[in-house]
C-alpha cells in the first residue's frame, strides 16, 4: 500500500471447495457428519479480485469459528438469501490446510454438520453428493483499485443451490466420514486429478498392494506330469487371465504360448496363440491335445517356427510324433469342410423364421456369420431393432438343425482362432443376412391396413396426453420461477426502499421484474451500488462495506430485513 492511500474495506460473497485436519473423535458419527470444503484460492474468479498467496495464507484463519449456513426451498438450498439458517460450524481446533492445484494455492478446512438438528439439509447434501459452496467475506482494498485485495475475513460459509454457480472454480462441500461405499466413490473421484500429489501416492500405494496379492504359479515340463485331460475342456480365456494377472506372466506366456506376437501385453487375445499347457492346481504343465492341437493347426498354417518348438517338446517328452494326433485333427477339419454351406445357412434362416416370427419381416433376427468352437456351432445373429450382436448355439445333426433356448447378447468381437472356426458364406448370403419384407397376402392386406390404422390413432392418443401432461408442468414450472424471481426482487428492493427516491426505486423495481432469472445477480449488484452511491457521504473518507454476491442467479424467499447490507446502510444513514 502507497503511503496516503484509502484503504476501503468491501463486503464479498465467495464460494468454496475443501478442508482438513481436525480430531473427528471429537465428533461422534451418530450425532455429526464431518464434511470437507474448499473455500478459497488464487484462482481467477468471476468478480476479477486479485488474491494473492500471501494474503490467502495471512486471511485464511478467519474461517475458523464460522458457520455454515443456507436457505432451503423446494428440497433444495439457495443463494445468499438475507434470512439463512444455520446448518454446521468450523471448528477452531484445525489448521487451514494449503494444496497447490493447477499452478494455483488452494485453503481448505473441515466442517461439522449436525445429523440431529440439520436433518433436512443433511438429507440433500447426502443426496447429491457434493454441492458448490460460497464465503460471505469482507476485503480491504486500496480505494483506487477494488480488484487488489490486501487482506480478507470471511463471516460465513453458503452452500448454494444446483442452478447457482460459485464465483471461485471447484467451490465445493462433500462428506469426508461417510459409508465405506461412499469412501470409495470418494476415492475413484480423486482419482481424476492425476496430476494430484494425493493420486500419486495413491497409484503408488495400488501398485505395491497388487504387486503383493499377485500370485506366482509354478511350471513343471516334465513327463510324468502331462495332463491328459480332453483339450476341448481346458477354458482357453481362464487360462490366459490367470497367467495375465500373475506376477511372473512374462516367463510363463513364453512356456505356455508356442506364438507370443508383439503387443501381447496390450491385446493378449490377439498376439498369444498355440497355447499347450493348462492348470492342474497352481502349477502349469503340457497338455497333450495340445501339443497334439498345436501342431496340427501349424502345419496347417504353416507356422515353421511353432512346428519346431512343438516337435522339440515332443522330443523332450520321449513322445512319438507317428501323425496319429495330426490325423485325427485332419478328420475333424474334413468334418468341418464337409458341411454344405448353403443348406446350413438355410436351415438357421427356416429355424429363425419358426422360432422368433415377424408378420412383415419372417423373423426378428438375421444371420452376421456362423462359426464352430471346439465342435459347438453357432450363428452371430443381429435383431431389427437393434445394432448390437447375439450368439445363438445349434446343433447339426443328420435328423436336422435345433437352435438353443438361449440367445446370448456378444460383448466382445468375435474374431478366427485356433478354438473358433468361421464357415464360409453361400453366394446368396444376402438373402440371409438383410432385412427385406415379406411379401403380405392379398386376403391379408385390408386387416393389416385396419391394425395399422388403430395403431396409429392409438399412438397419435398418445403423444397428444403427454403434450397435455408437458403443457401442464411447463406452466407449473414457469408459475414457480416467476413467483421466486417476484420474491428475489421483493427482498432485494426491501433491503434498499429507505435510500432510494420514489422515481428510481420503482424503475429500478421493475426493471428486476423484467430480468431472467440468471440476470438476477447481477441486477441485485447493480441496486445495491446504486443504494450505495446515493447514501454515501461526499467527505466520509472511509465508506462502509460494500456487499456483494458472487454467485450466480439468486432465489431469495421474502424475510425479516436482518442482512449485513442493511445494518451498514443504516449505520451509513
Amino acid at each position: 500500500m502507497r503511503g496516503g492511500d484509502i484503504v476501503i474495506e468491501r463486503k464479498y460473497d465467495f464460494a468454496i471447495d475443501k478442508i482438513e485436519k481436525l480430531n473427528l473423535e471429537q465428533y461422534p458419527d451418530d450425532e455429526f457428519a464431518v464434511v470437507k470444503l474448499g473455500f478459497l484460492s488464487t484462482a481467477p474468479n468471476a468478480h476479477k479480485l486479485d488474491i494473492s498467496e500471501k494474503v490467502l495464507r495471512d486471511s485464511s484463519n478467519s474461517a475458523l469459528g464460522k458457520f455454515v449456513v443456507a436457505k432451503i426451498l423446494l428440497n433444495d438450498t439457495m443463494g445468499h438469501e438475507n434470512n439463512q439458517n444455520i446448518f454446521g460450524y468450523v471448528p477452531m481446533e484445525q489448521e487451514i490446510e494449503f494444496i497447490e492445484e493447477d499452478e494455483y494455492l488452494r485453503a481448505s478446512c473441515l466442517a461439522v454438520i449436525s445429523k440431529i438438528y440439520a436433518e433436512d439439509f443433511y438429507d440433500i447434501l447426502n443426496r447429491d453428493g457434493e454441492k458448490s459452496i460460497s464465503v460471505e467475506m469482507s476485503v480491504t482494498t486500496p480505494e483506487d483499485d477494488e480488484s487488489n485485495v490486501l487482506s480478507f475475513r470471511i463471516f460465513g460459509i453458503t452452500v448454494l443451490g444446483q442452478r447457482i454457480k460459485p464465483s471461485c472454480p471447484n467451490s465445493s462441500i462433500s462428506f469426508v466420514r461417510f459409508s465405506e461405499e461412499k469412501a470409495k466413490d470418494f476415492y475413484n473421484k480423486l482419482n481424476k486429478n492425476s496430476g494430484s500429489k494425493l493420486y500419486q501416492f495413491a497409484q503408488s500405494r495400488k501398485e505395491q498392494y497388487m504387486a503383493e496379492e499377485k500370485k506366482t504359479y509354478e511350471v513343471d515340463k516334465s513327463k510324468e506330469s502331462l495332463s491328459t485331460k480332453s483339450w476341448g475342456e481346458v477354458d482357453k480365456n481362464d487360462l490366459r487371465d490367470k497367467i495375465m494377472e500373475a506376477s511372473n506372466r512374462d516367463s510363463l506366456v513364453k512356456d505356455v504360448y508356442m506364438l507370443v506376437e508383439e503387443g501381447w501385453e496390450e491385446a493378449p487375445s490377439e498376439h498369444l496363440k498355440y497355447p499347450v499347457m493348462c492348470f492342474e492346481g497352481d502349477t502349469l504343465v503340457y497338455n497333450r491335445d495340445g501339443l497334439s492341437s498345436a501342431l496340427g493347426y501349424a502345419k496347417k498354417e504353416n507356422e515353421t517356427a511353432v512346428i519346431s518348438k512343438v516337435e522339440k517338446i515332443y522330443k523332450e517328452l520321449g513322445l512319438e510324433t507317428d501323425g496319429k494326433e495330426e490325423k485325427e485333427k485332419m478328420s475333424q477339419e474334413i468334418k468341418f469342410a464337409a458341411v454344405d454351406i448353403t443348406d446350413m445357412w438355410g436351415k438357421v434362416y427356416d429355424a429363425l423364421h419358426t422360432k422368433y416370427p415377424d408378420g412383415d419381416w419372417g423373423s426378428v433376427y438375421r444371420i452376421d456369420g456362423i462359426y464352430e468352437e471346439n465342435s459347438n456351432k453357432f450363428a452371430l445373429i443381429h435383431h431389427k431393432d437393434e445394432d448390437a450382436l447375439y450368439r445363438l448355439d445349434f446343433t447339426l445333426t443328420e435328423e436336422g438343425l435345433t437352435l438353443s433356448d438361449e440367445v446370448t447378447k456378444v460383448e466382445i468381437e468375435i474374431k478366427e482362432t485356433e478354438e473358433i472356426r468361421k464357415f464360409a458364406e453361400p453366394e446368396d448370403a444376402d438373402k440371409y443376412k438383410k432385412f427385406e419384407k415379406e411379401e403380405t397376402p392379398p386376403e391379408d392386406t385390408e386387416a393389416k391396413m385396419a391394425q395399422l390404422q388403430a395403431d396409429v390413432e392409438s399412438r397419435d392418443n398418445i403423444i397428444m396426453e403427454k403434450d397435455k401432461e408437458l403443457e401442464t408442468l411447463r406452466n407449473f414450472k414457469k408459475a414457480v420461477e416467476d413467483k421466486e424471481k417476484a420474491m428475489s426482487v421483493e427482498a432485494v428492493m426491501a433491503d434498499v426502499k429507505d435510500c432510494l427516491e420514489e422515481v428510481k426505486f420503482s424503475e429500478l423495481h421493475e426493471e428486476g421484474l423484467k430480468c431472467e432469472m440468471n440476470e438476477l445477480d447481477a441486477w441485485a449488484n447493480k441496486v445495491k451500488a446504486v443504494a450505495f452511491s446515493a447514501v454515501k457521504k461526499p467527505k466520509n473518507k472511509k465508506s462502509p462495506l460494500d456487499v456483494w454476491t458472487l454467485s450466480a442467479p439468486l432465489q431469495i424467499t421474502p424475510s425479516e430485513p436482518t442482512s449485513v447490507w442493511e445494518r451498514l446502510k443504516n449505520k451509513a444513514q
